[in-house]
């Protein structure tokens, strides 16, 4: 995957997370969600903003969060080059 894809790829996996904490799971505020989630504020800020690249287990750790399913998790169209 291309630098440019990747960056992407993260981003949109950011947007799909904070839409979905803040418009289904009605949490505004990042720092009350990571203390009823048990996740660092700092890495869930940086995961919603598309700046880091996660682990495998961060994902299992997310889905639990964001009450998303196995099959969900990755719920929006990938960046694609067409």
């Amino acid at each position: 995957m291309q630098k440019e894809q990747k960056l992407k790829f993260l981003t949109e996996f950011g947007i799909y997370l904070k839409t979905r904490r803040e418009k289904i799971l009605k949490e505004k505020n990042l720092l009350q969600f990571s203390y009823s989630s048990n996740l660092d504020n700092s890495k869930l800020a940086k995961i919603e903003k598309g700046e880091v690249d996660i682990q495998f287990s961060t994902l299992i750790e997310l889905a639990k969060a964001y009450k998303l399913s196995d099959k969900t998790i990755l719920g929006f169209k990938f960046p694609t080059d067409e």
